[in-house]
Formats: C-alpha cells, sequence, structure tokens
C-alpha cells in the first residue's frame, strides 16, 4: 500500500527559505543579467552571508537550475490546472496557449533570464521543462483519439508547439518593439497560427 508522507515543519521551512533565496536571486538576475550577477549580491539580496547561501545552492549554475526547475513547474502546475477543466482537443490546446502566454506576461523577469542564461556555456540543457511537455503531450494524445491531428510523434508536437508558445518572451528578448498585443489576442493568434497548421483535414 502507498503512503503519501508529509513534509515535516522542518521540511517546510527549508523549502520556503529555498523559495525565498531563489525569488531574491530571480530579481539580481533579472536586474543585472546571468553573467554580471553575483552570487555576493545574490545572498545580500536574500539577508544571507555568502558561506549561507553556498550551503544552499553549490554555485550560480546549481542555483540557476533549481530557478528554472522552480518557475517551469509552477508554469506546469498553473497549465494542468486549466487544462483539467476544459473538454475537448482544441479547447485544452487553446487553455494551453492562454495559460503560458499569461505566465509569461506575469514573469518577463524570469523568461528574460532563461532566456540570456541559455547561451552560457556552463548551463547545459536540462529537464525543466518536462512536466510543461509532458501535460502538452496528454493535449495531443486527446488530439490523436479525436483524429484531429495528422499521425506523427507527439514529442514532435510538443516541441513545435513549447516554441510557438514562448515566442512572446523570445520577442521581447531579441525583437525590439514599441507594440504589444494583449496576451489573449496574442495567445488566439499562436493557438490559430498552430492549429490551422496541425489540425487534420
Amino acid at each position: 500500500m502507498w503512503l503519501m508522507t508529509v513534509p515535516t515543519l522542518g521540511q517546510r521551512r527549508a523549502e520556503k527559505r529555498k523559495i525565498e533565496i531563489l525569488e531574491a536571486a530571480l530579481a539580481v538576475l533579472s536586474e543585472d543579467g546571468y553573467g554580471s550577477a553575483s552570487m555576493d549580491k545574490i545572498a545580500e539580496r536574500a539577508l544571507l552571508t555568502r558561506v549561507g547561501l553556498y550551503k544552499h545552492f553549490k554555485d550560480k549554475t546549481t542555483l540557476m537550475v533549481a530557478l528554472r526547475e522552480y518557475k517551469l513547474l509552477e508554469l506546469a502546475q498553473r497549465v494542468a490546472a486549466v487544462v483539467g477543466q476544459q473538454t475537448g482537443f482544441e479547447k485544452q490546446l487553446r487553455a494551453v496557449v492562454q495559460e503560458t502566454v499569461q505566465y509569461q506576461s506575469e514573469n518577463q523577469g524570469f523568461f528574460h533570464v532563461l532566456l540570456s542564461s541559455s547561451f552560457s556555456s556552463d548551463l547545459q540543457a536540462d529537464l525543466s521543462l518536462k512536466p510543461f511537455i509532458y501535460i502538452i503531450s496528454s493535449v495531443f494524445a486527446l488530439g490523436f483519439a479525436e483524429q484531429r491531428l495528422r499521425p506523427a510523434d507527439p514529442l514532435e508536437y510538443a516541441g513545435m508547439l513549447t516554441t510557438l508558445v514562448f515566442q512572446p518572451s523570445i520577442k521581447r528578448a531579441f525583437v525590439p518593439s514599441d507594440f504589444s498585443v494583449p496576451p489573449t489576442n496574442l495567445a488566439d493568434l499562436i493557438s490559430d497560427v498552430f492549429l490551422y497548421g496541425v489540425l487534420q483535414k
């Protein structure tokens, strides 16, 4: 019989402190950029000594990987919640896109850091997006069941949609523009581009 273990008070405090450190790190990384942000400044923002910070994270790379995992899991949880409220492939897919675009709008600093740190040689690809990809794959499984999609590897679809759905952050980081599309309109546009390209005719 499987039993769910309840975190102890100490574990809950440690997790709360870790999140506080990650939020402090995000603030510093957003201000200074991944390359320029120092562990000293992050420690100061988190109200820790340098030694105290290193007890939690051995270096900036480890901290950045933890920050990716924390924020992208938060995104996956939000997306899972809205997908669960919808029935049918197209509604679920539009919910994925809408929530992801909204999350990016609310977390622009994180996505700027995410994109800029991805070019760093000390940060390799990791599995932070795996929960998000899993949710998208479950939506595509419904699309296949409804025979709404052309036959293909679900991961191919997941890769295409992920590329499209992170377009707002990519645009903000690399395409200077004074024109800003409201998140809802942008989510509809991204959904239409994807759906009209892959829906089974």
